[in-house]
């Protein structure tokens, strides 16, 4: 196993431990996570600092979130393909904010990489972006659509992320959150105003 090898392969055991416990995981816990000895953990990063970073930014990683939304059903209409997978996205953003929020309230730093920022993980945010507007876009065929697909995706995961922030404000449940991405979707998909046969010139 390479070096880069054993630190994912640490990272990816110790993950769900992170979330649990935040920065107060033990090396004793990482090791045991991991089948290793806590020696070698430390051969493989310099310090758990290093490790909690490189798991924040493996849980951002888009990897297996635009790999599951490629794979959503092509037999349903535009409006349940994009729905299915903003809640899947909305699932994985929600996952990532629970684990930030975990390591803040444990005392842990995210700003202490380069520049206030943990090291990579701006990259992975803006590969993350790029990806996974590849990915949703590949579900809707450009003849469906009077603008690009890519902006179609662009323009769902900004009123995706706006459910995040308005349910972490108010506390609302999962079926809520399905059912603001469908009241979303259809609002992206169809418009705003209401259908109307009334010319309003007619009342000049």
């Amino acid at each position: 196993m390479s070096p880069e090898q054993r630190r994912e392969a640490i990272v990816t055991a110790v993950l769900p431990l992170v979330r649990e416990h935040g920065a107060h995981v033990t090396t004793k816990q990482i090791a045991h996570a991991a089948g290793i000895a806590e020696g070698t953990v430390f051969r493989a990063f310099t310090d758990k600092t290093e490790l909690l970073h490189a798991c924040v930014t493996a849980a951002l990683r888009p990897d297996e979130l635009c790999a599951t939304v490629r794979a959503v059903p092509r037999d349903t209409d535009v409006a349940a393909r994009l729905t299915e997978a903003a809640q899947l996205f909305l699932d994985h953003f929600t996952s990532f904010g629970e684990l930030v929020h975990t390591l803040a309230a444990s005392g842990f730093d995210l700003r202490g990489g380069p520049e206030g920022k943990p090291a990579g993980l701006p990259e992975v945010r803006e590969q993350f972006i790029r990806d996974l507007t590849t990915a949703l876009a590949s579900l809707v065929d450009p003849h469906e659509l009077r603008i690009p697909p890519e902006d179609l995706a662009s323009y769902l995961q900004a009123l995706v992320l706006g459910i995040r922030f308005t349910a972490t404000a108010h506390h609302t449940s999962d079926v809520d959150h399905h059912a603001a991405i469908r009241a979303r979707v259809d609002v992206l998909l169809h418009g705003a105003l209401a259908e109307t046969t009334d010319d309003p010139r007619e009342s000049r």
